[in-house]
């Protein structure tokens, strides 16, 4: 079916007014609040939108902050960065506009995407609008919104699968494709960098199709009959082999970087979020915060997407004369459904059902593979799921119907699958963050003199390891003060990093005290000392939080900066030392 582009413009906008009522109530707010809890991941987001602007405004490296670990700054080329957001920031110079402007592009350019490339093998208009639903506003993104925004920017996928079938034509034991067109080859490169730009997730997701839909042409998967039990037998070796190999990896001492650890739990793709507002009930937030996962509550168990969609994909494994009308009009559709099986066994890198290891699967390999192995979140590659899901089973049902059904009962058919899928994925309205949330300590702080800000607590963080503790609001907060912090909240920070906050004697001093309070310190920083460290550091001020006044870290700081030349002053219940 071809898609005009009045037809893409309606879509534009019937999706915009979804994610305005998923997201809810963040349009209320659009420019000055942004989607997360206080104290959440999402808080980084807003950060990477203010340091890439900035550091272009500068004419300094984009990839680098001098804004956190101060003085030294940081490297941001393995941090969780989200260019994409920076580069909108460049235009709009506005953190939290161009965030929540981005947000809902690629919410919605990702529903149009697919319904376009649903709409390549279906006719039926409502099952197309269903396929960018279930992309797009799949409960896994859901729960991950008010957290994890970069795992959202998913709009360019389903144009390049579009883009890659239009570029290349393979042929069954054929090692290379033929090159259709060399402009939808380009395009696929641009949409590449642009998922370079967005997320590495789904970049990688990009590689993982690409290569798996290569493969069924080279291996001619399609040509092999599965009523043969040699089929079955080799079959059998591979998972056996792969269950094996894995095994002895694991006893051999080769690193995973703790991927089957974040796998998931067939449980995942059954239970809905603990933010679904209609499904979710005490039973199934017992389970989602049962012991049958790693990580009991954690939004990296969410796979699901919803009950009616299953049951689609159920029958519409019943229907091989379909598939078969369909292979035969569309031969480009036909390795779809392995890459579905393909992706679905990559979000489980150890079969687990419920809590139970039944089998570690050939897919698990590639957690034991350098650079491949930074994918430490297997279940992140649900989104293809999501992608692929409704194009598998909306094709052979699209022809069922076409055969049996009047077009308008086949779009009344459509519409009430449409309604349910809609009402199960409905979340809660979203935490929102706002600017009026800001602390007045730390918007005073930045009419202060000095080149930083000094908080308690303070601390490192990343994918790996924690020193002290880092509140994520601090790099919100940071967007209206200015201030460098000797702390940091990134992807991943240099051992060394780590190591220099033992070698400063007084941060050292209060890194203990502030960690385990019942230390008795038995060396006391000289004056010398905290001089050497306030001319290391500039603080503009010090600010204490609320829950750290008159613990041992308060009180030892304001014994160090008595001699100084400090006072001491409450601000909205935070403490605030300055000269």
């Amino acid at each position: 079916m071809k898609v005009s582009g009045v037809r893409l413009a309606g879509l534009f906008l019937v999706y915009s007014l979804l994610f305005v009522a998923f997201t809810w109530p963040l349009a209320t707010h659009f420019t000055t609040s942004f989607v997360g809890p206080g104290g959440g991941d999402a808080n980084q987001y807003v950060w990477n939108a203010y340091n890439f602007q900035q550091q272009v405004a500068a004419g300094h490296n984009p990839w680098f902050t001098p804004r956190l670990l101060y003085p030294v700054g940081s490297s941001l080329v393995m941090h969780t960065y989200t260019p994409i957001m920076g580069l909108a920031n460049v235009v709009l110079r506005h953190n939290i506009l161009a965030v929540n402007l981005c947000l809902w592009l690629s919410f919605t350019l990702s529903a149009v995407g697919a319904y376009r490339l649903c709409a390549r093998w279906v006719t039926n208009p409502v099952l197309c609008l269903l396929a960018g639903v279930a992309f797009a506003f799949t409960p896994y993104k859901l729960a991950h919104l008010p957290e994890h925004y970069h795992l959202l920017l998913t709009a360019p996928a389903p144009f390049y699968i579009y883009a890659f079938l239009e570029a290349f034509s393979f042929a069954p034991g054929r090692l290379w494709p033929r090159v259709r067109r060399w402009s939808q080859v380009l395009l696929c490169v641009v949409l590449g960098l642009l998922t370079l730009l967005s997320d590495y997730y789904t970049l990688f997701g990009l590689l993982y199709f690409s290569v798996g839909y290569a493969a069924y042409y080279t291996l001619s998967i399609g040509r092999i009959s599965w009523r043969r039990p040699r089929t079955w037998l080799v079959l059998t070796a591979v998972f056996v082999v792969g269950h094996i190999a894995s095994r002895l990896l694991k006893l051999a001492g080769v690193p995973d970087n703790d991927g089957f650890w974040w796998g998931g739990d067939v449980a995942g793709y059954l239970l809905p979020p603990l933010n679904n507002r209609w499904l979710g009930t005490p039973a199934t937030a017992a389970l989602q915060q049962s012991d049958i996962f790693s990580m009991p509550g954690s939004v990296e168990n969410v796979m699901f997407m919803g009950y009616a969609l299953l049951v689609v994909l159920v029958l519409s494994l019943c229907l091989p004369r379909q598939r078969q009308q369909a292979v035969a009009e569309h031969p480009e559709w036909q390795p779809l459904p392995a890459l579905l099986l393909l992706f679905f066994l990559l979000t489980m890198p150890e079969l687990q059902i419920f809590g139970k290891n039944i089998l570690r699967l050939p897919t698990g390999l590639l957690h034991f593979v350098p650079f491949f192995n930074n994918i430490r979140c297997p279940t992140r590659h649900v989104s293809y799921v999501a992608l692929l899901l409704p194009l598998v089973a909306f094709v052979p049902l699209d022809r069922w119907l076409r055969a049996h059904w009047a077009w308008r009962s086949q779009l009344a058919g459509a519409a009430v699958l449409l309604l349910v899928v809609l009402v199960e994925y409905q979340p809660n309205p979203m935490p929102l963050q706002t600017v009026a949330q800001v602390p007045r300590v730390y918007r005073e702080a930045a009419s202060l003199p000095g080149a930083g800000l000094f908080t308690i607590p303070f601390g490192l963080l990343d994918g790996y390891r924690q020193l002290g503790r880092v509140n994520p609001d601090e790099l919100f907060y940071q967007t209206f003060h200015h201030k460098a912090l000797s702390s940091a909240y990134i992807s991943r920070v240099p051992a060394a990093a780590f190591a220099s906050f033992d070698h400063d004697p007084v941060v050292h001093a209060l890194l203990t005290v502030q960690t385990h309070p019942d230390t008795v310190l038995t060396t006391i920083p000289t004056s010398a000392q905290v001089a050497v460290f306030l001319q290391t550091y500039q603080p503009a001020a010090f600010v204490i939080y609320p829950d750290y006044r008159n613990t041992p870290v308060h009180r030892l700081l304001r014994e160090l900066l008595q001699s100084q030349g400090y006072r001491e002053e409450s601000v909205d219940n935070y403490i605030r030392l300055r000269r």
